[in-house]
């Protein structure tokens, strides 16, 4: 399955959605972060501002295998994420869903399909 252009935007807004939530997380405990636990949160913040900007640059010839991965998939995964980081209030934990959805990103923009099945089910183990 070729992932579509309105598709690769929505993934795109996903994912700045994403890091949003980390920033949002980041200031809301930071009196609670170590000075090492903000910057691993503000690196994955920006990578993933930084992956949303990129998959609207690669939209084009995005593809999937089918019977791998779905768009669908791809949703389900990165809304789950969104909500564990509103929603989690350990830190290591947020790294680890933070680290996935950055593993993610970079999956699809390497169009690999393997690796994006692989990291699309990290993310969805990780936030459940």
């Amino acid at each position: 399955m070729k992932l579509m252009s309105e598709e690769a935007f929505e993934l795109s807004w996903r994912f700045r959605e994403l890091s949003v939530e980390l920033g949002n997380f980041r200031f809301s405990n930071w009196k609670e972060l170590s000075p090492a636990q903000r910057k691993t949160i503000e690196d994955w913040e920006w990578s993933l501002l930084n992956a949303s900007s990129d998959m609207i640059t690669e939209a084009v010839g995005i593809v999937l295998d089918e019977s791998e991965i779905s768009f669908q998939k791809l949703q389900t995964s990165t809304n789950k994420a969104k909500r564990a980081i509103q929603t989690l209030k350990t830190v290591r934990k947020v790294i680890k869903v933070a680290t996935a959805a950055v593993g993610l990103s970079a999956a699809i923009i390497s169009k690999d399909p393997g690796a994006i099945a692989k990291n699309a089910k990290g993310l969805i183990d990780v936030v459940t």
